[in-house]
């Protein structure tokens, strides 16, 4: 049986479940199944179908809002009822 991208045992799923409260831009990436340098250009447009924090010099991603993208649970992964 072919997994989920929603279940724990999917890279993705694992990435955000040991996540802090935000993840950089490459992380995000991941998560979302596309390139590093895609996520910046999106990023950058606003277009990243997330919120991007620019914290100094950095961006990040609340990783509460990946989840909710996702339609993940945001306490603990699991897909939202």
């Amino acid at each position: 049986m072919a997994t989920r991208n929603t279940e724990r045992g999917h890279p993705a799923a694992r990435l955000l479940a040991e996540a802090g409260p935000t993840m950089s831009i490459p992380e995000a990436a991941r998560v979302l199944g596309i390139a590093r340098d895609t996520a910046y250009v999106l990023a950058a447009r606003g277009e990243l179908g997330v919120r991007v924090l620019r914290l100094g010099r950095r961006l990040r991603v609340p990783t509460a809002d990946l989840r909710k993208a996702l339609g993940l649970d945001v306490q603990d992964g699991a897909p939202a009822a």
